[in-house]
């Protein structure tokens, strides 16, 4: 999905009259191809940019005495970031790694800083959108915390039922907390 017309869409703080404003802002970020299997970000490295899926898809996973742990899953239209490292510019504890072959926007955190305090509209657009991604973790620690492995499996089928049909099992079980032979117990109860 196209930024400025991801942007335009909302039509909370941006207009149609603000499309000249959006294009000089979208030429920023630089497009990057990132093949499937590729990371943009490894844990220990100090996350420097913000990245915009126009295509794909991508895992944030962590290890856990040497397994990786999925711990969300993001596709095009959405922004990716490890925010603690990104905001505090400190060493990231995650991993972020393409699913897919996609595309994205990447934006460095000095041009992001920049823009921020030089346009109040895309301000207001960046924390909503922080807002937006906080009630999403919120949710996610909410998930983890509580709820069960088939719970944990409606919870993604409810909220991004379209990202189900793109991930392997390999994936979706590391996700839900199960191995895969019981993964398959849970899709078919809920077929």
């Amino acid at each position: 999905m196209n930024i400025i017309n991801r942007v335009i869409g909302l039509e909370k703080f941006f207009k149609k009259k603000d499309i000249p404003l959006l294009e000089q802002l979208a030429t920023l970020p630089f497009t990057k191809k990132i093949k499937k299997g590729n990371h943009i970000l490894h844990a220990g490295d100090v996350n420097k940019h913000i990245f915009y899926v126009q295509s794909g898809l991508f895992r944030v996973y962590l290890l856990n005495d040497d397994k990786e742990v999925n711990t969300w899953f993001v596709k095009e239209g959405e922004f990716i970031t490890s925010v603690k490292s990104f905001h505090k510019q400190e060493p990231a504890t995650e991993y972020i790694q393409a699913l897919e072959d996609s595309v994205v926007l990447s934006i460095r955190k000095d041009v992001v800083d920049m823009v921020l305090k030089s346009n109040h509209k895309f301000a207001l657009f960046a924390i909503d959108e922080l807002f937006n991604n906080l009630c999403e973790y919120s949710d996610q620690c909410d998930m983890l915390r509580y709820m069960t492995s088939e719970k944990r499996y409606l919870f993604l089928k409810e909220r991004k039922p379209e990202i189900l049909e793109r991930l392997s099992q390999k994936h979706l079980a590391s996700y839900i907390g199960v191995d895969s032979t019981y993964l398959s117990k849970i899709v078919n109860q809920f077929k």
